[in-house]
């Protein structure tokens, strides 16, 4: 049993809401939907009922709580455990948030060779489980994210934010009646607000979720997206992406985020100013 359903079912459970449940684990709706249909087949039951007053749980929900309450609880003192017991024998690790951060993490895997020898590191590229919260279970020694944690026990290390462009595979305007399909990225509150703002009422969205797959899609089937200035600079430079002509920049937070006293702690302040470095 995966636990990702686990903690989504118990975040519903908790909020009687998908929708606030995905706000919580910071993935999108239809991850949520998708981890519970995929536990409802496991169990062959259904464990959750929708009504005007929220959703609910079944009888089958009720009867799975506690024990779901139980396995994360019991697997996330196991996870620890072993941590603090082979914390100097497993490489750093290291993860994002958002798609759009998963080449800077292979930039920084090269810088830290180049500049610190032979380090291991551990690239996670699970954008659908919440970054934080792998952090504070220990899965992951340092994190990119555009989430402030609540708190004060983790410690953040504030980078350059990320200048998001609208990009075109061919000259367009923002007001021509047909645009391109455009490919969705959802990456987080500030890109949300920016689609709603500049492309309320177009039709045609293609949700991708993935920075790399838009790349690859534009530069085979056309297409528009928001991406990173950095990533978009060379493939402006070089003639395949346009600039839309009428959309607005914004910016997304990029955090670099770690448990100060975890037991990764001296090799995470090692590898920092390489994060400073490949987002120059």
């Amino acid at each position: 049993m995966d636990e990702k359903h686990l903690r989504t079912f118990l975040a519903i459970a908790d909020t009687h809401s998908f929708h606030r449940a995905a706000a919580r684990l910071n993935i999108t709706q239809a991850a949520v939907s998708s981890r519970v249909r995929a536990l409802e087949m496991q169990l062959d039951v259904d464990l959750f009922t929708r009504g005007p007053g929220g959703t609910a749980l079944t009888e089958a929900g009720h009867h799975l709580r506690p024990y779901a309450e139980q396995m994360l609880s019991q697997w996330h003192q196991i996870r620890q455990g072993l941590g603090q017991q082979f914390a100097n024998r497993i490489a750093l690790r290291i993860g994002c948030q958002l798609s759009i951060w998963d080449t800077l993490l292979v930039d920084l895997t090269i810088w830290a060779e180049e500049e610190l020898g032979k380090l291991p590191l551990t690239l996670n590229f699970d954008h659908e489980s919440n970054a934080l919260e792998l952090l504070r279970n220990r899965m992951l020694d340092l994190t990119v994210t555009h989430e402030t944690p609540a708190g004060s026990d983790l410690t953040v290390y504030e980078l350059p934010s990320e200048r998001m462009i609208l990009m075109a595979a061919e000259p367009c305007d923002l007001n021509d009646p047909d645009l391109p399909l455009f490919l969705n990225l959802q990456l987080g509150p500030a890109y949300d607000a920016a689609v709603r703002e500049q492309l309320a009422g177009r039709s045609g969205h293609l949700f991708l979720g993935n920075a790399a797959m838009a790349l690859h899609y534009m530069q085979n089937r056309g297409g528009m997206a928001f991406l990173p200035e950095r990533m978009a600079a060379p493939l402006r430079a070089s003639g395949h992406l346009s600039p839309v002509s009428g959309g607005q920049d914004f910016t997304v937070p990029c955090l670099a985020v770690y448990e100060p006293g975890g037991p990764a702690a001296s090799t995470v302040a090692q590898v920092l100013p390489g994060l400073d470095h490949v987002l120059k």
